[in-house]
């Protein structure tokens, strides 16, 4: 299992235009809300980072880095003016359902405006609030270069990350022999990705938590005494 899994991402990681185009495919499809595709993307990553710790280099996979990062980008963009058109008329449609009134609409676009970086890339480390996100920047009439600008920082962060991961593990497991190397691979695949999400999530509740108590302030009452 270990080694079919090692030989598919070692196609993806280095194959020619063909793999390339299904890299790209993924990552759109991944922004754009079909499940199971960015973890694909993200062990990849990893893959890539636990191959340059063993000499591959750089150039290599520059491909790979450019195509999946993006798509991820083109995606993300898709779902921000697929929303903007007819996202308004479904929160019309379905405010009920959806909870979320042309109040809570417009107080929410006033937050983003205020805390466009730091806002989006929070709710885009959260693992199942991406798309949410487009959708929301979108119905909420944001400026188009203040979403791409915050969600192309995230991927670089968010990529990073992975790449950082595998090449930690590849140095870890350095001293074993080469046969390891395609279980130690999803060893650090298996490990990284669901921490990764745990400590997003932990970041995202926190600075969420942080947002509501300093919203929360005390109102005081004045009374004048008039003769």
């Amino acid at each position: 299992m270990a080694d079919a899994i090692w030989n598919i991402l070692n196609s993806l990681a280095i194959g020619g235009a063909a793999w390339l185009a299904t890299i790209l495919l993924l990552a759109v499809l991944g922004e754009l809300g079909l499940p199971f595709t960015c973890p694909v993307i993200e062990s990849l990553l990893v893959f890539t980072g636990f191959q340059m710790v063993h000499g591959t280099l750089l150039v290599s996979v520059l491909p790979l880095l450019a195509v999946a990062y993006g798509g991820r980008l083109l995606g993300s963009a898709s779902a921000y003016r697929l929303s903007a058109r007819v996202g308004t008329d479904l929160l019309q449609r379905h405010s009920q359902w959806l909870r979320m009134t042309p109040q809570r609409t417009e107080q929410l676009r006033a937050r983003l405006s205020g805390l466009v970086l730091p806002t989006i890339m929070l709710a885009r480390f959260t693992p199942g609030l991406t798309v949410l996100t487009s959708f929301v920047c979108g119905v909420s009439e944001m400026r188009p270069r203040q979403f791409v600008g915050a969600v192309a920082v995230q991927l670089v962060v968010w990529e990073a990350a992975f790449i950082a991961a595998g090449a930690l593990g590849g140095v870890a497991f350095r001293s074993l022999d080469p046969s390891t190397y395609p279980k130690a691979v999803v060893l650090i695949i298996c490990i990284s990705i669901p921490l990764g999400a745990i400590v997003a999530y932990a970041v995202f509740h926190a600075a969420k938590q942080r947002t509501c108590t300093g919203d929360t302030v005390p109102q005081t009452s004045t009374t004048s005494h008039v003769p």
